[in-house]
């Protein structure tokens, strides 16, 4: 993953823990909710300016944007069964056939 994806799932799960929607970041810091968006899926790499705005909005040193968690520390299981959870039946099946196409 490059780096650009990595800041932008970065600055999602932030903004996640603030309880913030894309729209709300987006008037924080004065950038187009089309920004936020694009940022978030590592389509855009913010300036320095932006990135100091954004670390404001989220109450965080400018440096933790930078911190990001390694997968194998990630416990994916759990977090595919928080996923699992918030879907309708319709789409735990879905989700299903392509886990099982995986194998």
């Amino acid at each position: 993953m490059q780096t650009r994806e990595l800041l932008g799932l970065k600055i999602k799960e932030l903004r996640k823990q603030k309880h913030l929607t894309q729209e709300q970041l987006a008037e924080m810091v004065e950038l187009d909710i089309g920004y936020i968006s694009k940022l978030e899926v590592g389509r855009n790499f913010p300036k320095i300016g932006t990135l100091e705005k954004i670390a404001k909005a989220l109450d965080v040193e400018l440096a933790l944007l930078f911190q990001f968690t390694p997968t194998k520390d990630i416990d994916f299981r759990e977090e595919i069964l928080k996923i699992y959870d918030k879907l309708s039946k319709e789409k735990q099946y879905t989700l299903y056939r392509v886990a099982s196409d995986m194998l």
